[in-house]
């Protein structure tokens, strides 16, 4: 049942604090040559595992961690050559092996590097036995091109390229994680994260626990119908008749209720806010709809107040996702 509460009020103050620059200032990009080149990242077929290079461990907190990095086979025109080696952090508690079940974290959007996703979500999963396996995005941190500043993405292309990559990378890590012997896998990621998570789930032919954290159905009603719609630089954008629709159709692409559910979509946990103002609150209902037997837990929160008082509802969300394809179903 949808809410109709207002907005929250910090999504609408840190939107217009944190966002003073704009997405896509470029422009388009090369749009079309990445249509020529492929669907975007609803490819049926899983890439090669990840060939994974550890350079570095350390204990920190009662975890083992491990540090390293791979060659994304992301090969699409126009894919930045500093965005190739994709760099990764492994957390693990002593004497994991393959029983240990092993969640793949995705960023949000701007979550650059590591130590968020490590402190807010790693190390208390771990605390529960559950180790992580964190990937950098593609356009951030270490992969961030020369031009760009910060999480705004300099062309539309880019954002196409970004979601593409980010998938195809978590899949080749799934499939590195399955030839090291583990079998307990399972997916997760806060907004943009979540939403490269569920859509990760959904292209992988195992079963998987899920966990999607004030996550849309489609990178479409974040740019076109979210407060988010505001910092984009539609005004370069103009060639077409109508940006926005065509912005729209574009990301039709990342709809996840056009891709099949998960192999188990009941060991798959969403969780929204009643108050988010970057994602419109039918859209996790139509993902919940679309994955039968997944489980929608609602918070009165908005986006940004989901991100600072409920990450142990992301923990549990994780936790729970496990639990329950470790069960056979609730």
């Amino acid at each position: 049942m949808l809410n109709p509460a207002p907005p929250s009020k910090m999504d609408l103050i840190y939107s217009a604090l944190a966002n003073r620059r704009r997405f896509f200032a470029d422009g388009w990009g090369d749009v079309d040559g990445l249509l020529a080149a492929g669907p975007g990242w609803a490819g049926p077929d899983p890439p090669a595992p990840a060939e994974i290079q550890w350079v570095k461990e350390r204990r920190q907190d009662g975890a083992f961690i491990r540090t390293g990095h791979f060659e994304s086979s992301y090969g699409a025109p126009g894919f930045p050559d500093v965005c190739r080696r994709a760099y990764l952090e492994w957390i693990l508690p002593p004497g994991a092996g393959p029983d240990t079940p092993i969640c793949l974290h995705f960023a949000a959007t701007g979550d650059e590097g590591f130590e968020r996703r490590r402190r807010a979500m790693a190390l208390p999963l771990l605390r529960h036995g559950i180790a992580s396996l964190l990937l950098e995005n593609p356009y951030y941190g270490l992969r961030r091109p020369a031009g760009q500043r910060g999480k705004f993405l300099r062309s539309f292309a880019d954002l196409w390229r970004m979601g593409s990559a980010t998938v195809e990378e978590g899949r080749a890590l799934l499939g590195w994680l399955e030839a090291q012997g583990f079998t307990r896998l399972g997916v997760t990621g806060i907004s943009m994260g979540g939403h490269m998570a569920a859509g990760t789930a959904a292209l992988w032919p195992g079963p998987l626990a899920t966990a999607c954290c004030i996550t849309p159905h489609s990178a479409q009603v974040i740019f076109t119908e979210g407060i988010l719609k505001r910092q984009v630089a539609w005004e370069v954008m103009g060639a077409a008749p109508d940006p926005v629709e065509r912005v729209r159709g574009l990301l039709a692409v990342t709809d996840l209720c056009s891709l099949p559910p998960p192999r188990r979509p009941d060991a798959a946990v969403i969780v929204a806010g009643r108050r988010d103002a970057y994602i419109p609150a039918y859209s996790p209902v139509r993902l919940q709809r679309h994955w039968p037997g997944s489980v929608l837990r609602w918070l009165d929160s908005g986006h940004v107040t989901a991100f600072l008082f409920h990450r142990r509802t992301f923990v549990r969300a994780v936790r729970e996702a496990f639990a329950a394809m470790e069960s056979g179903g609730r």
